[in-house]
């Protein structure tokens, strides 16, 4: 039988959040937070940071500011590492419809036997992957979607309705990162190893000496289901806990790939790096190639944490440690900021060294 939830007034929430052992020094202030926050942000979605979800109440007696700078520090850094994680995606499908555009051409048609011109043509595709024609059939629909009444104020609609083609470079702004994921996912082996190789490299950079292929193939898949992950947990709002992501950086593809000093196996064993959102700034700051998106990105990274440690000092003093309440190392701004340095030196040096 479901249990009964019983309303209460801000009054009487504060109340409540007294008697599971949050402290509440400013009564007035308190019914704003709750009427901007709501109770469930500041009190159920930072109950693992006091104790875990399975207890009442909240060990080390916390304050309600605690808990509004656990919640706003959450909101900001997770919005500003979804713009990172768009930044990869926007990449990652501008390499794929190249590759698609350049070896398949540029139109799409109902028949996925038609062969030239026609980057729907199955025969393009691995033809040991079964999930060709089901992908090829999904990508189809979707673009007769694009001409649906639904999608008639989008740029795609008005341009098919003018009876004109639309090539890959345009429809993969249509659809999602997981379904142009699949796309790439049902490419023929050599053309899947192109894409990732600009993905990881970039258009002119090349693999480190004795990187096995099998090895960048592994860290490359891992890390898109990842950034995946995050991104929808993200952008449907939702309260970033990373022991609940089921993707995961190996070990051996990530040591791999990963220039020395950047992640100790002692460190990983530790949790870090695995599928913690130190793994996601791993995988967003090694698919970065251009030093513009790299500073600005790193530079709101940092930002934000230094603003939440001076609001921490100022308002409350008694907060659990910054790095504590995001889940991320102490030492993640110093590896990420190695790692950008080691792919463009002075170009980033100066934006993001202190002086």
């Amino acid at each position: 039988m479901l249990k009964n939830k019983t309303f209460r007034n801000y009054k009487e929430q504060i109340e409540f959040m007294q008697s599971r052992g949050i402290r509440v020094p400013d009564q007035e202030a308190a019914i704003e937070a709750l009427s901007t926050f709501s109770y469930y942000s500041l009190v159920n979605l930072n109950k693992h940071l006091y104790g875990g979800l399975e207890k009442r109440d909240f060990e080390g007696s916390p304050s309600i500011l605690d808990l509004q700078l656990a919640h706003m520090l959450n909101m900001n850094f997770y919005h500003i590492l979804l713009k990172g994680i768009l930044y990869v995606e926007a990449a990652f499908k501008t390499k794929l419809a190249y590759l698609i555009s350049r070896e398949f051409g540029t139109e799409a048609h109902d028949d996925l036997d038609r062969k030239g011109n026609n980057y729907f043509h199955q025969a393009y595709y691995d033809a040991a992957n079964p999930s060709v024609p089901g992908t090829l059939r999904t990508l189809r629909n979707k673009l007769r979607f694009l001409l649906s009444d639904t999608k008639a104020n989008s740029y795609s609609h008005k341009f098919l309705a003018g009876n004109r083609q639309l090539p890959p470079w345009m429809f993969v702004h249509d659809i999602e990162f997981g379904l142009a994921v699949l796309w790439y996912n049902i490419l023929q082996q050599a053309d899947r190893a192109e894409v990732r190789d600009r993905m990881m490299w970039g258009e002119t950079g090349q693999p480190p000496a004795g990187l096995q292929a099998q090895a960048a193939a592994d860290f490359f898949e891992a890390a898109l289901k990842i950034l995946r992950e995050y991104r929808n947990t993200i952008a449907h709002g939702e309260r970033v806990f990373p022991v609940e992501m089921t993707a995961v950086l190996p070990w051996q593809p990530l040591k791999a790939v990963l220039p020395e000093g950047i992640l100790s196996l002692e460190e990983y064993q530790s949790g870090f790096g695995q599928k913690d959102t130190f793994a996601c700034l791993l995988a967003v700051v090694y698919f970065i190639h251009d030093p513009v998106l790299m500073v600005s990105f790193l530079r709101e990274i940092r930002a934000q944490i230094e603003f939440a440690q001076q609001i921490r000092q100022a308002m409350a003093p008694g907060a659990l440690d910054i790095f504590q309440i995001l889940g991320i190392p102490p030492f993640t701004m110093e590896r990420l900021i190695r790692l950008s340095h080691l792919r463009f030196g002075s170009l980033t040096e100066t934006f993001l060294d202190r002086t």
